[in-house]
């Protein structure tokens, strides 16, 4: 990869990190309390909506681990190589997802369960 790739991948990753952390903060004021509400059936609807404001919360705070280590590793001179396998990742892989730490052959592995 070159200075270039490089320099385009670290602004989708930029780019990337400012979309998660606005849907974290919606998510955040989405989900208050549920506060009193007298009939059962909209607070059992209100305590829904509050589980997946959650759930949707804790996948997007994984994504900005993945986002925030994929700019460490430029900054350190090591991304865009395999954690696994040590190899080069595909640079059409890195930019359809710049997050990733593993090449696909890997990927597909742990995916699997394979060692």
């Amino acid at each position: 990869m070159n200075e270039e790739e490089k320099n385009e991948l670290r602004e989708s990753l930029k780019a990337q990190r400012k979309e998660v952390l606005d849907d974290v903060s919606r998510h955040a004021a989405k989900g208050r309390g549920v506060g009193v509400i007298a009939d059962e059936t909209e607070r059992a609807d209100k305590i829904a909506e509050n589980m997946v404001e959650h759930a949707l919360g804790y996948s997007e705070s994984k994504l900005l681990e993945k986002i925030d280590y994929a700019l460490e590793r430029i900054d350190q001179g090591t991304y865009g190589i395999c954690e696994n396998c040590k190899k080069e990742i595909n640079i059409e892989r890195l930019k359809a997802k710049p997050s990733v730490s593993l090449c696909i052959e890997c990927q597909t592995k742990k995916e699997s369960g394979a060692s």
